[in-house]
């Protein structure tokens, strides 16, 4: 498997439109700063994995299946925000409501199963979001969130995908390698 992977929750065609709506309603009229993700990149991560063998993908996928007894759910996106801060921000996401912390526990599962198949722990504490665009340099942000109006769209949280990034010289854009449906019911 050439390129980065990671896991994710992906957004159907429909989410996509309806997070594009929302965002230009919510718009205060400027666009949105950095390098932005195309629609068809959105996503929410749940894990990233970095350089990732097809059979460590293939093994790590069947951990995962085996680790995650989780019913499926919904999440909202309802506002923008940053990393690591508003007055030097290098990312812009979508924040994502959580109430029943079913990313944060999906996320919890898939952590523990790449480090069963080996992979480093993560440092960073789980955030849920959907990335819309990385700033290089670091730019204050604080007048975009101040202005940024709220909105609230739902994602269906239905499985774990595993992605890698794959690039050509005009592009770059992930590709779905194979998902785990949830179908548990379990906490």
């Amino acid at each position: 498997m050439s390129g980065h992977a990671f896991l994710a929750v992906d957004l159907t065609t429909q989410e996509r439109h309806a997070l594009s709506a929302a965002l230009q309603d919510a718009s205060p009229g400027s666009p949105v700063p950095g390098k932005r993700q195309p629609p068809e990149n959105w996503h929410l991560t749940l894990r990233f994995l970095g350089e990732t063998s097809v059979t460590t993908g293939e093994v790590l996928l069947r951990e995962i299946e085996e680790a995650v007894d989780l019913a499926p759910g919904r999440v909202k996106g309802v506002g923008l925000g940053v990393f690591p801060r508003p007055a030097r921000a290098s990312v812009l996401y979508v924040r994502i409501d959580d109430p029943t912390e079913l990313l944060t526990r999906l996320a919890a599962r898939c952590e523990a199963a790449a480090r069963d198949v080996g992979f480093t722990p993560e440092e960073r504490p789980f955030v849920p979001h959907l990335t819309l665009s990385r700033l290089r340099p670091a730019q204050d942000l604080r007048g975009l969130l101040d202005t940024f109006g709220d909105f609230d769209v739902a994602i269906a949280v239905t499985g774990v995908t595993l992605f890698r990034t794959r690039r050509s010289r005009s592009r770059l854009w992930y590709e779905a390698i194979d998902t785990v449906d949830l179908v548990g019911v379990g906490s």
